[in-house]
């Protein structure tokens, strides 16, 4: 099948290099030339597992082109819109996924199947679905939500739990045409409406937004009742009703997806006059995390941030990606230094490019070149990223360097033992000090929603 992807993002580089690994024949279409002209050399702008190794075998099959012109999807069965959807302010937006269907329906020479493969608010693609059919009647959309995790994505597109299809007015060809696209992967594939597909998209990463945030709510409960979170989540995954996946306290949730919606649903469903207190609780409590974890550091330091060197390692907001966008290690740093602590950062993709982020919203954070530079001097060291070569730092060599003896480790991948016989001690989130006893104040603390906690 010929197919044209619009758009060259991570979800769009994804799903055009699966789909000619799947021996398609595919034509991404994008505006930035220069991204185009990287890409046709096989310079793959994003760092994704995997990823490179599909752009190249689509470009050394001929299977896989790159264009900055529209009419490139001229002759194509179908044309995939996978535009960003989020604006400067990192928010949902639908702006680009109009404006490119809007252009395809206006080109009489493009394809008139349309799958829309962004994520949309529910109620957006039976709007567009109007908009297209408006400009021309023989237009045909569905909605086909990706559920791929960065840094894990091109094993979720070619491995999937479901594939999900919605479908607008008259689109049964189209439905037929992506059975077949999706046929070679074995999978179940799901048929229902253009709003039901946007909700479940939607709503399956809000629910695993939400089950991070719980898994994070309960290490602050069990570092102060004196349980291990660790174990609490071991024994709770084995319920096949609740599963373990997504159940890991940790710094927070980031990235491109789970910020942005956590925050849009409950505004989308306030706007049909639908209160949601759980889902409206979620992006605070994910907020609330790196405030608690430098809590806990300075309870395990016995003494205040301020004035202190403090090395973070990792900025991105999960290891395998080099995205920083919303990570929950920026937020810990934008913490850190709003307590007054010097943070001297190292990552190993994205060190600058973090600095430089920061330093757009006022954070100063100097740059490391290595691990070993980010605790040299440091009165204590935070792990923000569970980049795999945190777990193999040599804490025998790294820790005479230091001044402090901490460690925080948010990702709960630090070699223990090691940095013990090193003399440091870790603090892992929910199992490292003694319960809080409660307090007078305990009573009015329980009336509002999202607290400071206190202690890891």
């Amino acid at each position: 099948m010929l197919i044209s992807v619009i758009g060259a993002g991570y979800v769009g580089l994804v799903t055009a290099a699966c789909l000619a690994h799947l021996e398609n024949d595919v034509r991404v279409v994008d505006i930035d030339a220069a991204r185009v002209e990287r890409l046709r050399a096989g310079d793959v702008p994003i760092r994704e597992p995997g990823l490179d190794a599909l752009i190249h075998e689509g470009l050394a099959t001929g299977r896989l082109t790159f264009h900055a012109e529209p009419t490139a999807t001229h002759g194509s069965s179908l044309v995939i819109v996978a535009v960003g959807t989020l604006d400067r302010a990192g928010e949902w937006t639908v702006d680009l996924v109009e404006r490119a269907a809007s252009g395809i329906a206006h080109d009489a020479l493009a394809p008139r199947h349309l799958v829309i493969r962004s994520t949309l608010m529910p109620g957006t693609a039976v709007r567009l679905a109007a908009l297209v059919r408006d400009i021309d009647a023989r237009m045909r959309v569905c909605f086909n939500p990706e559920f791929t995790r960065e840094a894990n994505a091109v094993k979720d597109f070619l491995e999937p739990d479901r594939v999900v299809v919605g479908a607008g007015p008259d689109a049964d060809s189209l439905v037929a045409e992506l059975h077949r696209l999706y046929a070679p992967l074995g999978k179940p594939i799901m048929d229902t409406d253009l709003t039901s597909a946007e909700t479940i998209k939607l709503a399956s990463n809000v629910f695993l937004a939400a089950k991070i945030s719980f898994a994070n709510e309960l290490a602050r409960l069990c570092a102060a009742t004196g349980a291990d979170v660790h174990a609490v989540v071991d024994g709770m995954g084995l319920d096949a009703r609740i599963g373990r996946a997504f159940l890991s306290p940790g710094p927070g949730f980031g990235g491109s997806c789970f910020p942005s919606q956590v925050r849009a649903l409950p505004d989308l469903a306030l706007r049909y006059g639908v209160v949601t207190p759980i889902i409206a609780a979620v992006a605070p409590s994910n907020h609330e995390q790196a405030i608690w974890i430098v809590d806990g550091l300075e309870q395990a330091s016995g003494r205040s941030v301020a004035g202190t060197r403090v090395g973070l390692l990792g900025l991105t907001f999960k290891a395998g990606t080099d995205d920083l966008r919303e990570s929950p290690a920026l937020r810990l740093a934008e913490v850190l230094a709003g307590r007054g602590a010097q943070v001297v950062a190292f990552d190993p993709v994205a060190t600058q490019a973090g600095v430089d982020q920061l330093a757009r919203i006022g954070i100063a954070v100097e740059a490391a070149s290595t691990a070993a530079d980010a605790a040299r001097d440091a009165d204590a060291i935070v792990v923000g990223t569970e980049w795999p070569e945190f777990a193999t730092l040599d804490w025998a060599a790294i820790a005479p360097t230091m001044r402090g003896r901490v460690i925080a480790d948010a990702r709960r991948i630090v070699d223990r033992s090691a940095a013990n016989e090193a003399g440091l001690t870790v603090v892992t989130l929910g199992i490292e000090h003694a319960p809080r006893r409660p307090s007078s104040d305990d009573a009015a603390r329980v009336a509002i929603p999202v607290g400071t906690p206190a202690g890891v």
